[in-house]
């Protein structure tokens, strides 16, 4: 029985969910992180660390947790792995020294593009799509992220 925040979709509407939640979940889709990760010497938890920093603009690790969706103790160790592999140096804010922020070192940056364009790399399933098709999916997919 749907819940009541689900009636308010329509059955095509809960499918279009289903099938963009299983491609982006696939077993195979995860493993090319996981291996990605494990290519480039880091764990996977650190791996999505690098996408949420950048060099020049320091991040309060209070927000990389939130979005890592892990909890503050746990982003501590995080950044110790990311500090300890030279991609990152964590420092006072500047105004607020009661809070620790991180940004990526020069190395921390160039992992993070290598990253990055693993990350963006599609999977084999989308090369069904012709680029009509996969221009109109963007258009899509443009307008349900704004």
């Amino acid at each position: 029985m749907p819940s009541s925040s689900t009636a308010q979709f329509s059955p095509v509407a809960v499918e279009a969910w289903r099938q963009m939640r299983d491609l982006s979940h696939h077993p195979d889709v995860l493993r090319r992180s996981h291996d990605l990760a494990e290519e480039i010497g880091v764990t996977p938890t650190i791996a999505k660390a690098l996408l949420h920093l950048s060099s020049g603009r320091p991040t309060p690790m209070r927000d990389l947790a939130g979005a890592l969706r892990c909890d503050n103790s746990y982003v501590t160790s995080v950044v110790d792995g990311l500090e300890e592999q030279g991609m990152a140096k964590r420092t006072p804010h500047p105004t607020d020294r009661r809070i620790k922020v991180v940004e990526l070192t020069d190395q921390g940056a160039l992992v993070a593009a290598r990253v990055r364009a693993g990350f963006d790399l599609p999977p084999p399933s989308f090369a069904a799509l012709s680029e009509a098709e996969a221009e109109a999916l963007l258009g899509l997919l443009k307008k349900l992220s704004s």
